[in-house]
């Protein structure tokens, strides 16, 4: 077997635990350098040059060893035709999350210092289930991060938009939220690679953003193709961002917040922080932070899980 093959198999591995077949266009830019899982390959071979024509080629050869199968344009692997339905409905059920993301976007986009909403987690590809949750990232101004969790909680809240005793469908999850001094996410890798966030980061999808926050994010997360050398973020993408408005009277208020009052918003969340979020904060392994640049609040963090899972299931 090839080395692009291998890398092929990889990626189709990956997705295949998210039961998500992928047409070759998705193949090529998700594809991911198996030289990174096998360093000894580094000298045998390289994604150089690799075109989307190169990857049709070896996908045909792939199906013919029936390595994979292929029906419909989608590409998966032996025995599992039937997660081209699976997509398709959760494609379905993922545009009608986005439409109600998009409604509660247009609220919390008037809150002073939130410069970014993206999607993030299954529903950022269109790949969420009817019990899922809606996971936001949200990018705030530098020294705002509290102020801005505080306020987006609090409206949460207020509308009973939060997910609460198990009580996850249609919620909206406010677990992540990154000061603009901070979107290189690189450092909160629980592993090298960690796949699971490489492809979570190359999945989020923008619905708000102001000041140039999305394009900010793109240029500090390039690192992200070392693992996916083709992966662009898709200009459709964009068609679901709503825009900006009364930035001027945003700003005026904005202006108004003293770091006196961010500290205020700091002791208050704090004080009524769970035990448990804090107890795993300390223990440093990325998988909850508490900072001031970041909050990263995933007590459930799946990340390590998902990178066992793939590189148990792939052998090289």
């Amino acid at each position: 077997m090839n080395y692009i093959q291998m890398s092929i198999l990889f990626t189709l591995e990956y997705f295949s635990l998210f039961d998500y077949p992928l047409t070759c266009q998705e193949i090529f830019n998700w594809l991911f350098d198996i030289s990174q899982i096998d360093k000894a390959l580094v000298q045998k071979d390289r994604l150089i040059d690799v075109g989307i024509t190169d990857i049709n080629d070896q996908l045909v050869e792939l199906v013919r060893q029936k390595k994979i199968e292929y029906k419909d344009g989608y590409y998966f692997l032996p025995c599992r035709c039937n997660i081209i339905e699976t997509r398709e409905k959760k494609k379905a059920v993922s545009l009608r999350k986005i439409k109600k993301a998009r409604i509660i976007a247009k609220l919390l986009r008037f809150i002073p210092g939130l410069k970014m909403i993206a999607i993030c987690s299954n529903l950022g590809y269109f790949n969420a289930d009817e019990n899922a949750d809606i996971d936001f990232f949200i990018v705030t101004k530098d020294d705002r991060i509290w102020t801005v969790r505080f306020w987006s909680t609090f409206f949460m809240k207020i509308l009973r938009q939060r997910p609460i005793n198990g009580k996850t469908r249609n919620k909206i999850c406010l677990s992540y939220f990154v000061a603009q001094n901070s979107l290189n996410l690189e450092r909160t890798r629980v592993a090298n690679p960690d796949t699971h966030l490489i492809y979570l980061l190359s999945q989020y999808l923008p619905i708000y953003t102001e000041d140039g926050a999305w394009g900010k994010y793109i240029e500090c997360n390039k690192w992200i193709n070392k693992y996916l050398p083709n992966f662009r973020y898709l200009a459709s993408a964009k068609k679901y961002i709503i825009k900006p408005r009364f930035l001027w009277l945003k700003r005026v208020i904005g202006a108004t917040i003293t770091s006196c009052e961010e500290n205020f918003y700091r002791k208050i969340q704090m004080a009524i922080m769970p035990d448990v979020l804090q107890s795993a904060a300390r223990k440093d392994d990325r998988n909850v932070i508490i900072s001031d640049s970041i909050l990263k609040l995933h007590i459930n963090d799946k990340r390590s899980k998902y990178n066992k899972k793939i590189i148990g299931r792939f052998k090289i």
